[in-house]
């Protein structure tokens, strides 16, 4: 017998030597150390926009307002308000006057004189001014002349209590004109009102 191979012999060597070598990687990684995946590189940042912060500054200047201080004496007969452009002393028509009347009554005694303290204090080489005021009863003729002599008579009652001071005296009635209270209130009569309404004002600027 011949020691050579026959050629069917030859052709399965061949075959199982392919299959040799055909075995994939993968298979001998098996046994081996599994290889890590690439680690992420570092994600991308966005830039954010640069604005300018170098706006204009708005100066906030908030108007003052003008704080006015009052007191009043024991029975209401006068009021003392202070604020930066002027002192008012306002009177009580009713404790000055009898009703539609314009002669000093024995009780505007303290008040006048509270009035003239005031002036004497504060009112040295000013113009002070006196101004009346009436309700709304009446006719407005009427109010107008009542509210001038009752002007008048304050400024004769302040003139001789202050005597020897530099004041000028500037006389004006205003009749009903700016009512400090309702005269009425949802059309009935307003007695309070009208109470506040009727009066004498002494201002003395700053």
């Amino acid at each position: 017998m011949s020691s050579s191979a026959s050629p069917g012999v030859r052709l399965v060597c061949w075959v199982i030597a392919g299959s040799v070598l055909a075995v994939p990687t993968s298979a001998h990684a098996q046994g081996g150390t599994e290889t890590e995946p690439d680690a992420p590189g570092p994600a991308a940042v966005d830039t954010a926009p640069i604005h300018d912060l170098n706006t204009p500054v708005q100066k906030l200047s908030p108007p003052v307002q003008d704080l006015t201080v009052a007191t009043r004496n024991e029975d209401g007969s006068v009021t003392d308000a202070e604020n930066s452009e002027e002192r008012t002393v306002t009177l009580a028509a009713d404790v000055l006057f009898e009703f539609d009347e314009a002669d000093i009554t024995d009780e505007a005694d303290g008040a006048l004189e509270e009035a003239a303290r005031v002036l004497d204090d504060s009112a040295e080489g000013t113009t002070v001014e006196i101004d009346g005021y009436t309700d709304a009863k009446g006719s407005a003729e009427r109010n107008q002349e009542l509210s001038e002599e009752r002007a008048e008579a304050v400024e004769e009652e302040l003139s001789s209590r202050t005597e020897g001071s530099d004041i000028t005296f500037d006389v004006t009635g205003h009749g009903s004109a700016d009512p400090v209270a309702p005269n009425e209130v949802d059309g009935e009569d307003n007695p309070e009102g009208r109470e506040k309404n009727r009066r004498v004002e002494i201002r003395i600027p700053r």
